[in-house]
């Protein structure tokens, strides 16, 4: 062996080393972020008005002491009426739903009939981000306080919690063939089943939470992209289409422009067919519109979630390819989309009552005009001095 040998192998063992090291490094980084998605809580304070917590486990046990079991706050005025759930978090990184649902219960007011709020119903998805997006896995809201920190998640279960996915996902009990991925996703696998898959029977929960209190109306919130033709939008059951036109209606007239469409019995899975046909409530799905998840956006960063604001979707809204009107200028903030929800949801609401007298719920949470003009951090309240009792860790 000559000596040119002799230390080239040593050197090359010794870049190997290096190697390694650098990749145990980064997988030890990149564990760490895992595990601090997998863990993290966001801290909620509820209004006074909160009567009761549940669990999504109360409505299918085998759901208890899973990544899926997810909290249920319940606010009864003690005056007869109505019943309605507010849902958000089906697709966590539509993260605008959860916070609503969050500002709704530390605000919220009952002086008649029931409310149930779900801030997070795919708890599981919230604990992961999307593998190879690279955007940031949380986003803050300032405060009078401080500032208070939330998740962007995925769209389905945490492969953690369920996996591996089949080739084709097979819809129960309609034997639809939809996309593989489905099977993780929450808004494709109503009603549901007691024995199916983890995302199954969270439906299936969410199913008999609604059967069993006799839930009137039932509200699912999401976010869409601008380039998609349904945002900015109700998407009601057959039953629900009164209501929620005469709510798109009014709010176009007074406050936002709000469209309606009706949902197609052809699609099977989603909340806004699934909820109606399986049981006697009325099904609303609303849409807000989100820059961060359309294709064509530059960098996915905390400010476009928060802001709404990306160069590359105005060339697509000077263009008139946005079904929303887009600026650079107005972008599509958290408190415009926040704000939509909640005066989406209290319009359905007021609705109802008017259609169904004796399904009246009157409950009042911050307004779309609120929100535009004192941001969402005004109704965030600070846990540091809030009754312990009404603190939560979610």
């Amino acid at each position: 062996m000559s000596n040119h040998q002799a230390t080239a192998q040593p050197s090359k063992l010794l870049q190997k080393i290096i190697i390694l090291a650098v990749v145990a490094v980064l997988a030890a980084i990149g564990g760490i972020s895992f595990r601090n998605q997998r863990l993290f809580k966001e801290t909620v304070v509820s209004s006074d008005a909160l009567t009761e917590t549940r669990w999504l486990s109360d409505y299918l046990p085998s759901l208890k002491g899973t990544y899926s079991d997810t909290p249920i706050f319940v606010y009864d005025s003690g005056v007869e009426g109505g019943s309605v759930l507010y849902m958000g978090g089906t697709h966590p990184y539509e993260p605008a739903c959860s916070l609503s649902a969050f500002i709704m219960m530390e605000n919220i007011k009952v002086e008649k009939g029931r409310v149930f709020i779900i801030p997070q119903a795919s708890y599981s998805a919230t604990t992961s981000g999307i593998l190879g997006n690279a955007y940031p896995v949380s986003f803050d809201i300032k405060t009078d306080w401080g500032k208070s920190t939330f998740k962007i998640g995925d769209r389905v279960t945490n492969p953690l919690d369920q996996w591996p996915d089949s080739f084709t996902y097979i819809h129960y009990p309609s034997g639809q063939s939809q996309a593989y991925q489905d099977l993780r996703n929450l808004n494709r696998c109503y009603p549901g089943r007691p024995d199916g898959t983890l995302t199954e029977r969270v439906a299936f929960a969410v199913m008999e939470l609604i059967r069993s209190e006799k839930i009137d109306m039932s509200i699912d919130a999401h976010e869409a992209s601008l380039m998609y033709p349904v945002v900015g939008t109700y998407v009601a059951h057959d039953r629900a289409m009164d209501i929620a036109m005469m709510a798109a209606m009014d709010l176009s007239a007074t406050t936002f422009d709000m469209k309606i469409e009706q949902s197609p019995g052809s699609l099977k899975g989603f909340t806004h067919r699934e909820w109606g046909d399986y049981s006697d409530t009325l099904a609303v799905l609303m849409e807000t519109p989100e820059p961060f998840i359309d294709r064509i956006v530059g960098p996915l960063t905390e400010d476009l979630m928060t802001e709404g604001k990306d160069l590359f979707l105005s060339f697509a809204g000077d263009k008139g390819l946005t079904f929303v009107p887009y600026s650079l200028e107005t972008g599509w903030p958290m408190r415009t989309r926040v704000g939509r929800h909640l005066s989406g949801a209290a319009k359905v609401v007021e609705y109802m009552g008017m259609f169904f007298p004796e399904k009246q719920v009157i409950a009042t949470w911050p307004s779309y005009k609120e929100l535009q003009e004192l941001d969402c951090g005004h109704f965030l309240h600070d846990p540091a001095t809030a009754d312990p009792d009404l603190v939560f860790k979610i």
